[in-house]
């Protein structure tokens, strides 16, 4: 599953990562006060030394951590997956939703060096329906004349947590380019090789 739509997702989800300063005259509101806050967890713990195996180990399971409670990832595979969702059994359902969380994390851990090169500023949050948006610009400090990347990412409110259920990217949304692909995949060449594909990716990273 070498394709854009994962690229986009760890790029989207990566750079949540970056410090980022409050806007000067606007007032906090929650659910960018919530992202804020993600934001100052992960950088603690990337400031901390992780120069060994075992420190680094520890670091990828405290961002994995927070990871799993800013983004929905049951929320997400259903969106992705639409009418298929409905058709798989309960036990197929979470497979295809631990395998996309680790696809996920794997492509987030990749991309941390990378991301910390963005400095992220912030628009006021706006409501559309049950969701709540919040659009950011990153831009490169170190290529300045590159254009920023708007990321705009949705949020619910459950259980009296926000959590993240897409993020458009330049205009792109991660579940619509999710659909698409495992749309096509199981369309043409059935669920089991969705599966097997995915199952793949994580071997190849993890090689």
């Amino acid at each position: 599953m070498k394709s854009r739509t994962l690229a986009l997702a760890a790029l989207a989800v990566a750079l949540l990562v970056p410090s980022l300063a409050p806007a000067v005259g606007h007032a906090q509101s929650s659910a960018r006060r919530y992202l804020e806050q993600k934001h100052e967890e992960v950088n603690r713990i990337l400031r901390r030394d992780a120069a060994s195996d075992a420190a680094r180990a520890r670091r990828d399971e405290q961002l994995n951590r927070i990871l799993a409670g800013l983004l929905d990832y049951e929320a997400l595979s259903q969106a992705s997956l639409a009418n298929h969702w409905g058709e798989r059994s309960e036990a197929q359902r979470e497979r295809f939703v631990s395998l996309l969380r680790q696809l996920v994390e794997r492509n987030y851990q990749g991309n941390l060096e990378r991301i910390l090169d963005y400095e992220v500023s912030y628009d006021d949050e706006t409501r559309r329906g049950e969701n709540t948006i919040v659009v950011t610009n990153a831009r490169s400090r170190t290529q300045r004349r590159q254009p920023p990347v708007e990321i705009e990412y949705t949020l619910v409110r459950r259980g009296g947590e926000y959590r993240v259920v897409d993020v458009r990217t330049d205009g792109v949304s991660m579940v619509e380019n999710y659909r698409n692909q495992f749309h096509r995949i199981i369309d043409r060449d059935g669920w089991d090789e969705l599966i097997a594909r995915m199952e793949r990716r994580l071997n190849e990273d993890a090689g």
